[in-house]
């Protein structure tokens, strides 16, 4: 619980289902003397509560009924997964194992066994309590219902249900019917939608200014905002970014609110290739790969494009080939393709500076994009991969203060990419088709995750380290250049590239809305659930309809509803 949050208590079926949950794990006792039986059950249940607290310090909630199918992943992160460990969760086991160690003591001496009927007896009462405490709701399935979609309370339903409540309610809602009222709530707010965000191609900033022809994308893994334009103890940490921000064609927002959530960086894929929000409690690069949807990598097709994604990773991970397939892409250049000389990380990827190197100079040779050809591309680096420990050869500066060692390893780790990435861009500049490309620089997601709590703690880091979660949006070669200081999200980005392309006639625009149309409202709501910016600028209506779009779509993905846009 310190992890989390003590507001589960408040609820009153969190004591019935507490005590129903602890009276059923007593179970084996009942019907045998071992100690070993229960021991070992409870050692068992000790290791998916520690998992699942360690998955909530990145995603902020219990692990998804789909996700322990997905557990082979971890296999490439096993850094990030140590990296999230805290000694404190060993107490879990060792209670355990006091239990089981005074466990002799309280056996009845006289050899007879328990009696069942005074169990049942109790068992039978604690269920009528507990069904009793959500009868008035309409039941606990409908109350997590409820909890599941409040921005405040989302993260409540395994503590007051128990971890094992939260994966049934979470199968439940997997295996629910598309109905009427379903598709009228999406239809509703798609019609909203339009409404809100649709004088884009009319009154935007970029509608009257000529697109371009090639979109190249850096998706930078963990690159957050606040090490940019900064200097710490004389080092300036992104010394190339920041003088690509100082271009006079860049545009520039500082405040990107990231919403990547359970499929962290396919996650970012989807919001910024797609527009779209991502799935409640499921992955959609797993659950909804074949679904039907529009991209920017399909818009670019529309016009006589062809479309790659670079990536130094393995295909497999996060179902990265389905996804591509889905998304229009017509060319995955992954793993193999490249020489792992300068390997970083646990799964020993290559470096970006390697990635970099390697990537000119196939573009050189015309392995890809050649010259003359129409273009998306994307680039999705590895090197920033939390834990962020980089070799000592790769590094470039050091830190001799007082930091949290996450904070240090991380500056480090963004200097070194922000290294890498002068390799690309300045070969993108001697094209000949420059003229005609935007860049856009990104990241995927946040990086600190629950270590953020204490960088901002830190007397030292917090001087610098941004308390909220933001990525930069730094588009190079930009039709309109300039800065925007206010909030965004991260489902915006894709709207606003539509509307730099010159692509507002695109058939799909995204649940988003361009940052540079004059009524953007300034706020986001992140992947918690909690809104950022200043809500009061915004009216209500736009608040509920920002508030709604998660669940919307999460219906849409689940039901495969973009086939019906027209």
């Amino acid at each position: 619980m310190g992890q989390t949050t003590f507001r589960p208590f408040c609820f009153l079926p969190f004591w019935p289902y507490l005590f129903l949950a602890t009276t059923l794990l007593s179970l084996p006792a009942v019907f045998t003397r071992s100690r070993w039986v229960p021991g070992v059950l409870l050692f068992v249940i000790d290791w998916v509560m520690v998992a699942n607290l360690m998955y909530c310090r990145t995603y902020f909630n219990a692990i998804p009924a789909q996700s322990y199918l997905l557990a082979g992943n971890l296999s490439d992160f096993t850094d990030s997964v140590a990296d999230s460990f805290s000694w404190l969760y060993l107490l879990l086991p060792l209670f355990t194992v006091a239990a089981v160690a005074v466990c002799p003591l309280a056996v009845d001496r006289r050899g007879s066994r328990p009696r069942p009927l005074p169990y049942f007896v109790t068992l039978a009462v604690l269920s009528l309590l507990a069904w009793a405490s959500d009868a008035w709701r309409g039941g606990a399935m409908k109350h997590m219902d409820g909890l599941s979609i409040n921005c405040y309370k989302s993260t409540c339903i395994a503590p007051v249900y128990t971890i094992g409540g939260f994966v049934i309610h979470d199968i439940i809602q997997a295996k629910g019917q598309l109905t009427p009222e379903i598709e009228a709530q999406v239809t509703g707010w798609l019609d909203e939608h339009r409404e809100i965000a649709g004088s884009t191609a009319v009154d935007s900033l970029a509608s009257q200014r000529p697109g371009r022809k090639n979109l190249v994308i850096i998706l930078c893994e963990s690159l957050e905002s606040w090490p940019l334009e900064k200097s710490v103890e004389g080092v300036e940490l992104t010394p190339y970014l920041n003088s690509l921000i100082a271009d006079s064609t860049t545009f520039f927002a500082p405040n990107v609110v990231t919403q990547a959530a359970n499929g962290r960086s396919i996650d970012g894929q989807l919001l910024m290739l797609a527009g779209m929000l991502p799935m409640r409690n499921s992955v959609y690069s797993y659950e909804a790969a074949d679904n039907t949807f529009y991209t920017l990598p399909k818009a670019m097709g529309e016009r006589g494009g062809r479309s790659y994604i670079l990536t130094c990773d393995k295909p497999h991970v996060w179902n990265q080939t389905r996804v591509a397939d889905a998304f229009g892409v017509d060319t995955l250049i992954h793993h193999t393709s490249w020489n792992n000389n300068e390997p970083v990380g646990t799964a020993r990827r290559l470096s970006d500076g390697g990635f970099m190197a390697q990537s000119v100079e196939k573009l050189r040779r015309g392995e890809i994009w050649p010259a003359g050809e129409r273009a998306f591309l994307m680039w999705v680096t590895y090197s920033g991969h939390n834990p962020f420990r980089l070799p000592e050869k790769l590094r470039r500066v050091d830190f001799k203060g007082d930091y949290p060692e996450m904070v240090k390893n991380y500056m480090i780790t963004v200097n070194y990419t922000d290294h890498s990435l002068a390799t690309l861009i300045e070969y993108l500049k001697t094209r000949p088709d420059w003229a005609e490309t935007m860049v856009v620089i990104t990241g995927d997601h946040e990086g600190l995750a629950d270590r953020r709590k204490e960088a901002v703690r830190n007397p030292y880091s917090r001087e610098f380290v941004d308390a909220g979660q933001h990525t930069p949006l730094i588009v190079l070669n930009s039709p309109v250049a300039g800065r925007y200081e206010g909030q965004m999200g991260q489902v915006d980005i894709y709207t606003t590239l539509l509307d730099l392309m010159g692509w507002n006639g695109y058939v799909w625009q995204g649940m988003g809305q361009s940052v540079l149309d004059p009524d953007f409202p300034g706020v986001a709501i992140g992947f918690a659930d909690d809104l950022q910016g200043n809500a009061d600028s915004v009216d209500s209506v736009k608040l509920d309809h920002l508030r709604r779009a998660r669940d919307v779509s999460d219906k849409m993905l689940k039901f495969d509803l973009l086939k019906n846009i027209k």
